[in-house]
């Protein structure tokens, strides 16, 4: 099962996938305010077709990333992407479910415990609401002191939708899977408060989308 949309699949492998075509850009600006200018490790959540994560390693050839999905073909479409880029940067793809008690950091082939950054694109809203919970827990446990938590997508406001769009679109998501919804940035927060993270910024993007960074409470 994936959380992560699927796309045009190339001779190679390789997924190509609407939504990075629309946001790749907006959410690198984002990124370069936060990362620019360290060097440490990168989790990405959900990296879909992989080609995020090699748009990143390209933008930010100082940081390491670790791409991660749930879906056999997204591994592989990661893994060609990786693989056609050439770039140093970016560690073979793993298998994740964050709903898992132990990810397991620290081991070998998997990312340090001590993260700049965990970044998830349009995960949480294709995926039960426990996923967003145990992402969070994740981030508490895995981010460095001054790590950061970047979730993009749409999100409600005190049960209110930003745009008349994405109350449709949520509709549409509740048809597919009821477990699935455009979540509340008042329940993201109660679960970044239960471990020791706090909403940093809220950053508006195009399309009702926004960008929401979490860092660790002082």
């Amino acid at each position: 099962m994936s959380y992560t949309e699927k796309g045009d699949l190339n001779a190679d492998g390789r997924m190509d996938t609407p939504a990075f075509h629309r946001n790749q850009s907006f959410v690198v600006e984002v990124l370069k305010t936060e990362l620019g200018d360290i060097s440490s490790d990168v989790l990405e959540v959900g990296s879909g077709s992989g080609q995020h994560v090699a748009k990143f390693a390209e933008t930010f050839p100082n940081l390491t990333f670790w791409p991660t999905d749930l879906d056999p073909e997204h591994i592989q479409s990661i893994e060609a992407w990786r693989r056609a880029t050439e770039l140093a940067n970016i560690q073979k793809p793993f298998f994740l479910d964050v709903t898992s008690d132990d990810w397991e950091f620290g081991t070998e082939n998997r990312p340090p415990s001590d993260l700049a950054a965990i970044i998830s694109l349009n995960m949480i809203h294709i995926s039960p609401i426990s996923v967003a919970k145990h992402l969070f827990r994740g981030a508490g446990d895995y981010l460095s002191a001054t790590g950061k938590l970047f979730l993009y997508g749409p999100f409600k406001r005190n049960g209110e939708h930003t745009a008349p769009s994405n109350a449709q679109f949520d509709a549409t998501l509740r048809a597919r899977d009821p477990a699935w919804g455009v979540r509340d940035v008042t329940d993201l927060e109660e679960f970044a408060s239960a471990n020791d993270l706090l909403l940093d910024r809220r950053v508006p993007m195009p399309s009702n989308n926004f960008t929401l960074i979490f860092s660790r409470r002082n």
